[in-house]
C-alpha cells in the first residue's frame, strides 16, 4: 500500500538503500561510507541511506561523499529496542533536521542505560520526524511471527502506528536464507492485514561478495568466537553485500515495496551539513553585544599594548580582524575563549593559546594568547580568513594540576547539554589488526603476540590493507600453515582508514549553543568522559567550534616555580614578561635543556648544541625543524648547513625568497604553505587552506597526486 501526495512517478528499478551498515557499526559491517556511497553510484542508486548500529558516526561522511558522487544521503540508526524481555533492532530515519535531534536523543538516551538498548515506551515518545522500518531478520515482526505470538506482535505495530502514523513500514529483507521467500510474503500479507505499507530495504554490511569472510571474521571477533565455531549471529553467506537494483528486484519482486522505498527516500533527504558555524553564546554586559564588546576590549588593550608607529600598524590589523570575524559571525567564539583564558587568570591558574591562534592580534588583546603576532609576522589567513568555513583553531594550554578544575567550570558555565569533547577515531594500524582477526581465526594469544612482535618498527605503522609489505615478517612466523593465506587477504581486505572504535579527545571541547544533542548523540567513554559521536573535522562540518583545553605538566612545573621564587624572593615573576637573560642561551645552546618542553629529547639537544639559539625566533626554527615533517622531507641538514654557512642559501624559485629568506630557503611552517600557495600558485585563501590540509596530513603520495598535478598547473 503506497501513501502520500506527491509521490514519485512509478520506476522499475529500485533507487534507493535505505538500510546499510559501515564500520562504523563497529564490527558489523566492513566497508566506509564513502565507499557504499561510490558503489551505489555505480551502481545506479539514486539514494543512499546510513543506518549504523545505535550511532551516527559516518553521518557527515556519508553527506561529502553523496554531494561528490551525486547522490542524495539519509541518515539513520538501527536502535535496540527492549519489549519487556526482548530486545529487538528497528531501524529509524530522520525525516528532516528536526527527526535527526529527535534521532540523536534517541540515541544518547540508550547510551546512558547499562543494557544500551531504549525501552518501548521511550520510543512512542521520540517518534517526532523518524521513519521506523520494523528491522530485517532479527527485528520485530520476523521473531514474533517465528514464535507464532502473532496476536503480540499486531498490538506492538498498532502502538508503533498510533507513535509514528504513516512513517511506519513493514521491513522486508531476503538474504537468500531458507524460507526467506516465504517469510517475505508473510510479512507483506501481515502489513496488509493492518493496512501498514511494505518497504524493500535489504541489509547492506559490505561491497562485494568477496568481502564476506572478512564480515564474517569482524562478526566472530565481535561475538568473541572463533571461526570454526558455529554461531546463530554469523552470516550463512555473501548475501548482504551491496546489490544491484534489479537484484534487489529479483528477490522481493513487490512492486508496491520498491516505490514505498523510492518515496521514503525522498521524505527523508535533507541537508545535514550546515553552511556557517555555529558559536556558543558569550556572555556581555548588558545591553551590548558580542560585536559592540568584542570591539570595547581590544581597542581598550590596543591602547595600553602598542604606541607611535606601531599603534597605526596594529590598529590596522586589527581593523582587518574584526571584519572578518564580523563576516563570519565568531565574535562570540572569541569572548568564550576569553572566558576561559580570564578564568584561568582570576584563579592564579597558568593557561596560554597556541597553535594558529598565536597569529591573531584579537586572540593577542583579548588575553587568549601570549604572543604579538606583528612581532613575529604571523599570518592571520593561517588561522582565519572570509571564505574559511572550517572552525578557528585555538588550543589553550592549561596547568596540569589544575585542568579538571577548568573543565568542571566549562560543564558548569556553558550547562552539561552543551559541551563534550569530540572523539577520536581509532583505526586500525597492522598490530591491531593482526591481534583482531587472528582472534577470530582462533589463533591463541602467543602466536598473535609473535606476529606482532615480528612487525617490527619497519611495519608497525601499515595500515592493514598495506599488508603485502609486511606479508614476509608475518610468514616468518607462520610458515606453510594453511592460515597464512586466509589471514594476509582478510587483513588486505580491511579498508585504509578502517575505524575500529571511538575514544575521547585529548583536549577537544566543544561548544554549543544548543543543546549538542541537536548535532550528535552522547555518549561515555569508558574512563566516563562524555563524548559527542563527531571528531573534530565533523563537529567542524557540523558548524561546531572546538576549544582545545590541553593539560601540561611544565606549566604546572612553572606555577610551582613561581611560588617558590615568591616564597624565597617575595617577588611575582609575570611569567609572559621574563627577562632575556644571555645565560639562559648559553645553557640551550650546549644542549642543557633536560626538563624543558619541547626542546629536551635527545635529537633536540644535539640540534640545540648545532643551532646554538640566541632568541625566541631561532628556539622556534630550532622546534619546528625537529618534526615529521622537515625530517621525512630531508630538510632538517639543509637548512642546518646554511645556517652555519657551509653551503649557500638557495630557492625553489625567484619568487620564493620573501617566503622563505627567514628561514634559509627551507620549507619549515605551514604559514609558508599557504603564503606560497596564494602568492606563487595563485589560488585564493579558501583553496590554498585546503591545499594545506591534504598536504600536510597525507599518508600515501597518490592521496595527494591531483594536489600536485592541480599545483603545477
Amino acid at each position: 500500500r503506497v501513501r502520500g501526495g506527491d509521490l514519485p512517478p512509478p520506476r522499475r528499478r529500485l533507487s534507493a538503500l535505505l538500510v546499510t551498515h559501515s564500520y562504523f557499526s563497529f564490527g558489523a559491517g566492513t566497508a566506509s561510507p564513502t565507499s557504499l556511497v561510490r558503489r551505489a553510484a555505480e551502481l545506479g542508486y539514486r539514494y543512499v541511506g546510513l543506518t549504523d548500529d545505535l550511532n551516527v558516526t559516518g553521518g557527515v561522511e556519508l553527506f561529502q561523499a553523496a554531494h561528490e558522487h551525486g547522490l542524495k544521503a539519509l541518515i539513520g540508526a538501527t536502535v535496540p529496542v527492549r519489549v519487556e524481555d526482548d530486545v529487538y533492532p528497528l531501524v529509524l530515519i530522520a525525516a528532516s533536521r528536526e527527526g535527526y535531534g529527535t534521532l540523536c536523543r534517541l540515541v544518547t538516551l540508550a547510551h546512558e542505560r547499562e543494557e544500551r538498548d531504549v525501552p518501548f515506551p521511550v520510543l512512542l515518545a521520540h517518534a517526532h520526524d523518524l521513519v521506523l522500518l520494523t528491522g530485517g531478520r532479527d527485528g520485530l515482526p520476523s521473531r514474533l511471527l517465528a514464535r507464532r505470538r502473532v496476536g503480540e506482535l499486531e498490538g506492538l505495530l498498532r502502538q508503533l502506528k498510533g507513535a509514528f502514523g504513516d512513517r511506519l513500514y513493514v521491513q522486508l529483507f531476503h538474504d537468500r536464507y531458507r524460507w526467506d521467500q516465504r517469510r517475505a510474503r508473510v510479512l507483506r500479507r501481515l502489513a496488509q492485514s493492518l493496512s501498514l505499507p511494505v518497504v524493500a530495504a535489504p541489509e547492506v554490511r559490505y561491497l562485494e561478495p568477496d568481502d564476506y569472510r572478512l564480515y564474517d571474521a569482524m562478526v566472530c571477533g565481535r561475538l568473541g568466537v572463533s571461526v570454526q565455531e558455529p554461531h546463530p549471529k554469523r552470516p550463512q553467506n555473501a548475501c548482504q553485500h551491496l546489490p544491484s537494483p534489479d537484484e534487489v528486484m529479483e528477490r522481493l519482486p513487490f512492486p508496491e515495496a520498491a516505490l514505498n522505498a523510492d518515496w521514503v527516500a525522498e521524505r527523508c533527504h535533507f541537508e545535514l551539513l550546515p553552511e556557517r558555524l555555529v558559536p556558543p553564546k558569550a556572555r556581555v554586559p548588558d545591553g551590548r553585544s558580542a560585536e559592540e564588546h568584542i570591539v570595547e576590549r581590544c581597542y581598550a588593550a590596543l591602547l595600553e599594548r602598542y604606541e607611535g608607529e606601531a599603534l597605526a600598524t596594529a590598529r590596522q590589523r586589527l581593523e582587518k580582524e574584526l571584519a572578518t570575524i564580523r563576516a563570519l559571525g565568531l565574535a562570540d567564539f572569541f569572548l568564550v575563549a576569553a572566558e576561559v583564558t580570564d578564568y584561568c587568570r582570576q584563579r592564579g591558574i597558568l593557561a596560554a593559546g597556541r597553535g594558529s591562534a598565536a597569529a591573531s592580534i584579537v586572540c593577542y588583546l583579548l588575553g587568549v594568547t601570549q604572543a604579538d603576532p606583528l612581532k613575529h609576522d604571523l599570518l592571520f589567513e593561517r588561522f582565519l580568513h572570509t571564505g574559511k568555513t572550517s572552525m578557528p583553531d585555538v588550543d589553550i594550554d592549561i596547568s596540569s594540576a589544575r585542568r579538571d578544575e577548568v573543565l568542571a567550570w566549562v560543564e558548569e558555565r556553558f550547562g552539561a547539554t552543551t559541551e563534550a569533547m569530540v572523539c577520536n577515531k581509532i583505526t586500525y594500524r597492522l598490530p591491531l589488526a593482526v591481534q583482531d582477526v587472528g582472534r577470530a581465526l582462533g589463533l591463541p594469544p602467543e602466536l598473535r603476540n609473535r606476529l606482532t612482535k615480528a612487525l617490527g618498527r619497519d611495519f608497525r605503522g601499515l595500515r592493514p590493507a598495506s599488508v603485502a609489505k609486511a606479508e614476509v615478517a608475518l610468514r616468518e612466523v607462520l610458515g606453510d600453515a594453511p592460515v597464512a593465506d586466509v589471514f594476509v587477504d582478510l587483513l588486505a581486505r580491511m579498508e585504509r582508514g578502517h575505524v575500529r572504535h571511538i575514544a575521547p579527545h585529548s583536549g577537544g571541547v566543544v561548544l554549543s549553543r544548543d543543546p549538542l544533542t541537536h548535532y550528535s548523540p552522547l555518549e561515555r567513554s569508558s574512563g566516563g568522559i562524555k563524548l559527542l559521536q563527531l571528531d573534530k573535522d565533523d563537529a567542524e562540518a557540523m558548524g561546531l567550534i572546538k576549544l582545545d583545553l590541553l593539560g601540561l605538566r611544565m606549566l604546572s612545573a612553572l606555577e610551582r616555580a613561581r611560588e617558590e621564587v615568591f616564597r624565597l624572593e617575595g617577588v611575582w615573576l609575570d611569567l609572559a614578561d621574563l627577562p632575556d637573560d644571555e645565560r639562559v642561551w648559553d645553557l640551550i645552546s650546549e644542549g642543557a635543556t633536560l626538563g624543558l618542553f619541547q626542546v629536551e629529547s635527545p635529537s633536540q639537544q644535539h640540534t640545540s648544541r648545532v643551532m646554538r639559539s640566541r632568541s625566541l625566533k631561532d628556539l622556534a626554527h630550532q622546534i619546528a625543524l625537529i618534526r615529521p615533517g622537515p625530517i621525512q622531507s630531508g630538510t632538517v641538514h639543509p637548512y642546518l648547513r646554511r645556517r652555519q654557512g657551509l653551503e649557500p642559501v638557495t630557492y625553489w624559485h625567484p619568487s620564493l625568497e620573501p617566503v622563505l629568506a627567514k628561514s634559509y630557503g627551507v620549507l619549515l611552517f605551514q604559514e609558508d604553505v599557504l603564503r606560497i600557495a596564494v602568492h606563487f600558485a595563485g589560488m585564493s585563501w579558501i583553496e590554498a587552506d585546503r591545499f594545506r590540509k591534504k598536504v600536510s596530513g597525507f599518508a600515501d603520495l597518490e592521496d595527494i597526486e591531483p594536489d600536485r598535478q592541480r599545483f603545477v598547473e
